[in-house]
C-alpha cells in the first residue's frame, strides 16, 4: 500500500478568546495594523483579523475568567510571528503606542526578536532569524 499524499496546510489561525471583540479587533487594526477579513453579530461576536500571513480570529466570551494568556500561566507568547524587518515592525508598533512585553533582544537559539501585549493581556511576539555569515 502506498503513502497518502501529504497535504499542504494553506492557513492557520490564532484563536483568542476576549471578552469585547469590537475593541480587540480595534486595537488589531489600529495598533498593530491588521485587517479585518470578517466580523459576524452587532456588536460583533466573531472576527478575522490578518496581517500578511499572520491570522487572529476573535471569539466574545461571557466569562471574563476564561481568558487567560500563556504568560500568566508560565509560558511566553500567545503567538508568534517572523518578520523580514524587525527594527521596521518594532519601530511601527512603538509608534501606534503599543505596550512592550520586551523590546528586540538578541536570543541564543539565534533569533533576534520582541514582544508586545494586546488589550487582554495576550502576549504577541516578532522575531527575525540571525543571518550568519
Amino acid at each position: 500500500m502506498s503513502a497518502p499524499t501529504r497535504s499542504t496546510v494553506l492557513r492557520s489561525a490564532t484563536y483568542f478568546p476576549v471578552s469585547n471583540v469590537a475593541i480587540t479587533g480595534a486595537y488589531y487594526r489600529d495598533v498593530l495594523g491588521f485587517d479585518c477579513d470578517y466580523s459576524a453579530g452587532d456588536p460583533p461576536d466573531f472576527a478575522i483579523y490578518s496581517r500578511d500571513a499572520c491570522v487572529v480570529m476573535l471569539r466574545r466570551v461571557t466569562d471574563d475568567s476564561i481568558v487567560v494568556p500563556n504568560e500568566q500561566q508560565g509560558g511566553t507568547w500567545d503567538l508568534f510571528c517572523w518578520v523580514a524587518d524587525l527594527d521596521a515592525m518594532f519601530a511601527e508598533l512603538t509608534s501606534h503606542g503599543v505596550e512592550v512585553a520586551y523590546p528586540p533582544t538578541t536570543q541564543p537559539y539565534g533569533m533576534r526578536e520582541f514582544a508586545v501585549r494586546d488589550v487582554n493581556g495576550y502576549v504577541l511576539g516578532f522575531g527575525a532569524e540571525l543571518t550568519t555569515g
